[in-house]
């Protein structure tokens, strides 16, 4: 089978869940024996060697080819004329190929030229959007604005694609709200690999400290933590903060560190296990690999009920309403109180839900089943 696996970036040279998402899945469909072209946009910090040294085993089998991503201009809506540009790219520059491809796998925008050519080649068009934030709640009139900016070109990708991936939750009703034949929608789980999962855990009966993981996006709530955080330190109770990310600092305080980009995947796991609880306050989101990190290292985790997020947390934690700051800091302090016997009990559950639902080596066998039964409808 021959997989043409179209992506915006893989990380760790670029950033994201979806990134982390695109790297794993391409690896263990290599590792599956599919034939894998992966397209990307390679980044600031590629080198082939540095890629190689991602794919040890596949090296010389994996076909890759770097496209870079478009910058149009600064004006409204460039976010989707910069995808459509780079996605008419990736097909110039592979169309003499497509007649020996049997899936397209596309994550994002990356299939919008694909399936506007789609009477030029045969292959099924396969579009994962993972959580369809675009409509999800929008914080602000910004992020509003800007949803009903990419929305039209969500509505047109997944009308003309054969098939469509949802994490399920709140996600399933989405797509579902658009009118998409339930008969295209393929149900998925994103996954960890085993190495991420923690042996021992320790929660000492001191000093609860809690970790938040992301990107600076209005969507993952780090102002409404600002907030919660806020009165949470005004009351004095015995916590500490640890920010990942491209964070702005608002306190200065003992008690919370600020730890910037962090692409070593072993310091990651070093902050993420001297925590206790991740915190992921997002007002929208698919299904963040970020939590499935932290439970797999065995975290508390505190989260709102969007995307796919109701999916992973089932007595490891407490699922939020929404981002409402006061609601954040009253899931903060339950966490500080619990007896560390209960505590342990949470993290013991993140790290068994991992191990039977959230496993990488089960998923991949799924989704190449599922490639294989697109192609016999196909025939």
């Amino acid at each position: 089978m021959k997989v043409l696996f179209l992506t915006d970036g893989i990380f760790p040279f670029q950033l994201g869940g979806m990134q982390k998402h695109s790297l794993i899945l391409c690896q263990l469909l290599l590792k599956k024996g599919v034939d894998v072209h992966l397209i990307h946009c390679g980044g600031s910090e590629y080198s082939r060697e540095k890629l190689n040294e991602l794919f040890p085993a596949f090296e010389g089998k994996l076909i890759e080819t770097i496209i870079q991503f478009p910058k149009t201009d600064p004006f409204p809506g460039h976010y989707v004329r910069e995808n459509k540009k780079y996605s008419k790219l990736i097909y110039e520059a592979v169309r003499s190929e497509l007649a020996n491809i049997d899936i397209i796998y596309s994550q994002g925008y990356t299939a919008w030229y694909f399936l506007k050519k789609k009477d030029s080649f045969k292959a099924p068009v396969l579009v994962n959007f993972h959580g369809y934030e675009m409509f999800q709640f929008a914080p602000d009139l910004k992020v509003k604005m800007a949803h009903k900016i990419l929305r039209p070109a969500v509505k047109t990708i997944i009308k003309k694609a054969d098939g469509i991936y949802s994490f399920g939750g709140q996600i399933d009703s989405v797509i579902s709200s658009l009118g998409v034949d339930k008969k295209k929608i393929l149900h998925q789980s994103n996954g960890i690999n085993q190495d991420w999962i923690r042996k021992d855990i320790e929660t000492s009966g001191g000093v609860r400290k809690f970790v938040f993981i992301g990107r600076n996006e209005r969507r993952k709530g780090i102002e409404e933590l600002n907030e919660a955080i806020k009165l949470f330190l005004n009351n004095d109770i015995n916590a500490e903060f640890s920010f990942i990310g491209p964070i702005e600092q608002i306190f200065k305080d003992q008690r919370i560190q600020y730890l910037g980009e962090l692409r070593d995947v072993e310091q990651i796991k070093q902050v993420i296990d001297e925590s206790d609880c991740l915190v992921c306050p997002s007002h929208s989101e698919g299904m963040p690999t970020v939590i499935l990190e932290a439970m797999a290292r065995g975290l508390a985790i505190i989260a709102t009920d969007v995307g796919a997020v109701s999916r992973m947390i089932n007595g490891n934690g407490i699922l939020l309403k929404n981002a409402d700051p006061t609601l954040i800091a009253s899931a903060l302090k339950e966490i500080v109180e619990l007896p560390v016997d209960q505590l342990n009990e949470m993290k013991l559950r993140s790290i068994e839900l991992v191990r039977n639902q959230f496993l990488w080596e089960k998923i991949v066998e799924d989704k190449i089943q599922q490639f294989k039964d697109i192609l016999e409808s196909k025939d």
